[in-house]
C-alpha cells in the first residue's frame, strides 16, 4: 500500500511540474479513458523529424503505463490519407487493435525579429584615499542593444478515438493541443520538447488514463 501511494505521489509531483502545452481543446462529450493501444502518427515529409516526435511520444506514453507504437511501423513513409481511401485505414488500425490514434502535425511557421536591450554595469576599477578614508572607484561600461532574428513552429496534436465500429467520413476527434517551438536547434530538440508539453497535457488533463495493469 506505501509503495502504491509513494508511485501515485510521484507520479503527481512529475506531471504538476512538467510543461503544458500552450493550448489544448476537447470535445464536450468526451470523458478521459484508458486505451488498449495508441498509434502515434507524425504527419510531414521529414522523415528524421516524424521517426524523432514518434520515438519520443511513444516513450513518453509507454513510461506512463499507456500502450503506444510509433505510426511509420504501420502507416509507411510514403502512405498517407487520401480521399476515398478511409476505409483502407480503418482495416489496419482495426488488423493492429489500434482505438487511439495521436497525429502530430506542423501547421504553421514565423519568421521574427525579437529586440533585446543593451545593458550598462559597473566594474570596480580600485580605492582611492580621502583624508582618512577609503573609496571604491568604479568604470562604467555600456553594451549596445541588437535584434536577433527567431523562427517559431506551431505544432499540433490531435487525439483521435477510433474503439468500437468505425465509418467511414465518422468524427473521431475528442482532443487537440498547440504549442510554439521558437528557434529550436534540431528536430530533435522540438521532438523532446513537444511530446513532453504534449503527453503532459494529456496525462494532467486526464484526457487518456494509464492502463490499470
Amino acid at each position: 500500500m506505501k509503495i502504491l501511494l509513494y508511485a501515485a505521489f510521484v507520479f503527481l509531483i512529475v506531471t504538476s511540474c512538467a510543461p503544458k502545452l500552450s493550448s489544448t481543446w476537447k470535445s464536450k462529450d468526451y470523458k478521459g479513458r484508458t486505451y488498449t493501444k495508441i498509434a502515434v502518427v507524425g504527419i510531414g515529409e521529414d522523415l528524421a523529424a516524424r521517426k524523432a516526435f514518434e520515438n519520443n511520444a511513444v516513450q513518453l506514453l509507454k513510461d506512463n503505463g499507456i500502450h503506444a507504437i510509433t505510426g511509420i511501423t504501420i502507416f509507411p513513409p510514403k502512405m498517407s490519407p487520401k480521399k476515398g481511401e478511409d476505409a483502407k485505414f480503418i482495416k489496419i488500425l482495426k488488423d493492429n487493435d489500434i482505438d487511439g490514434v495521436i497525429t502530430m502535425s506542423l501547421i504553421n511557421t514565423k519568421e521574427s525579429q525579437r529586440y533585446t536591450p543593451g545593458e550598462t554595469y559597473a566594474v570596480p576599477l580600485g580605492y582611492r584615499r580621502f583624508g582618512r578614508y577609503y573609496y571604491r572607484t568604479y568604470s562604467y561600461i555600456s553594451t549596445p542593444g541588437y535584434y536577433q532574428d527567431e523562427k517559431s513552429y506551431l505544432i499540433e496534436a490531435v487525439l483521435y478515438d477510433v474503439a468500437g465500429e468505425l465509418q467511414e467520413g465518422q468524427n473521431t476527434l475528442v482532443w487537440s493541443g498547440q504549442s510554439a517551438l521558437i528557434n529550436p536547434s534540431s528536430s530533435q530538440n522540438a521532438a523532446v520538447t513537444f511530446t513532453s508539453e504534449m503527453v503532459a497535457s494529456l496525462l494532467n488533463d486526464m484526457v487518456i488514463l494509464p492502463s490499470q495493469n
